[in-house]
């Protein structure tokens, strides 16, 4: 059965599009995947994620579980911060890529993929021990982003928070809109913004009052095509695209978020192929032609052998054209600038090896 967020009602009222995404039906968009795009990068957007999954790990054995369990060190945090992570099998498969939260020592929030919430609850309980205290959250609490260059200044209005002060990947407990949430300096979209953790049945609120204070500062509401368009531009990964039980951390360009010597699931395997460097990597791809869309499972030619396959591709709207992110042999000749074709529907369609991200924010 398909779940609804806390804000499925405010989502119907606003005139949005559905689709369904990790169990979820979810904005797809309300106003034009385009026009929301453009939103975020030049004002502010808005976003329901309140399908993501949230676990509380608590307990003085908590630190030793996530050192075990997650591929970057979780001892090198302090209160009140965050940091990107990853999950890895045995073989340094790629299990799902988190978030984590340290609210005290012994005291821990994972922010986990829709649509892994339950193998990820049960991989961690697996991995605990006595002494950590494993609590699936997921339905108590409603996640909100405030996105782009005005999302400060909006997200202001409504709370008292010093938020100027916030340094990215920290939060801050307080009040938005007089309501206790945990805001964190956080996004997915490659801009400035926070991601506003709060009690589910206060999302709504919470959302609406973000949506008045920024109707003159130009915010939007935006669904999940634009998430996904402005998470391309940056080459953030996507679980299912990017990343899978198929393709590491290293293969994915994630080797800052794994530290070894920690003796970590999948340490052993990820070693190696940091050692002996990784057999794949990603490269970003525009078609020469300025229109054809080199979509995900499109296989990647050079020299008449397929050399790799496409992981996310889609219409660019920052730069007006399609732009694709594909995974290839590391033999392969993937410098900026060096050619390539992409198999669409039968056709060999020339394109070129351009660098990653492809959208960086001006500071």
């Amino acid at each position: 059965m398909v779940k609804r967020t806390p804000l499925y009602s405010l989502h119907r009222a606003l005139g949005a599009r559905m689709t369904e995404f990790g169990g979820f039906e979810m904005p797809l968009s309300y106003s034009g995947i385009i026009e929301e795009h453009r939103a975020v990068r030049s004002a502010a957007g808005i976003f329901d994620l309140s399908h993501m999954g949230e676990f509380e790990l608590r307990g003085n054995a908590a630190l030793a579980v996530l050192e075990r369990t997650l591929t970057n060190s979780a001892h090198r945090l302090s209160d009140g911060q965050a940091q990107y992570t990853l999950m890895c099998a045995d073989d340094g498969g790629t299990l799902d890529d988190l978030i984590l939260y340290r609210f005290e020592p012994d005291r821990y929030m994972l922010c986990v993929n829709a649509a892994n919430i339950g193998t990820d609850r049960e991989w961690l309980r697996q991995q605990s021990r006595r002494g950590a205290e494993l609590v699936d959250m997921s339905e108590d609490i409603g996640l909100i982003a405030i996105q782009g260059p005005r999302a400060t200044a909006i997200l202001s209005k409504v709370s008292p928070l010093g938020l100027s002060q916030v340094r990215r990947f920290y939060t801050q407990s307080g009040d938005v809109a007089g309501i206790s949430c945990l805001v964190a300096r956080t996004g997915y979209t490659g801009e400035d913004g926070f991601e506003i953790f709060v009690a589910a049945q206060y999302a709504r609120p919470v959302f609406e009052a973000l949506l008045n204070s920024g109707a003159q500062d130009g915010l939007r509401p935006c669904g999940l095509g634009a998430r996904d368009t402005l998470r391309m531009e940056a080459a953030l990964p996507l679980y299912g695209h990017e990343l899978d039980r198929s393709i590491s951390p290293l293969e994915a360009g994630l080797a800052p978020f794994v530290k070894f010597g920690r003796a970590f699931i999948g340490e052993t395997v990820l070693a190696a192929q940091s050692n002996e460097g990784p057999k794949r990597r990603l490269v970003g791809i525009q078609t020469n032609d300025g229109k054809s869309i080199a979509r995900q499972g499109y296989r990647l030619i050079q020299d008449g052998n397929q050399v790799g396959v496409v992981t996310s591709g889609t219409f660019a709207p920052t730069f007006s054209r399609p732009l694709a992110i594909g995974l290839v042999d590391a033999a392969a000749s993937t410098k900026p600038s060096d050619q390539l074709a992409v198999e669409i529907r039968n056709r060999m369609v020339p394109a070129t090896v351009v660098p990653l991200p492809f959208y960086r924010r001006k500071s």
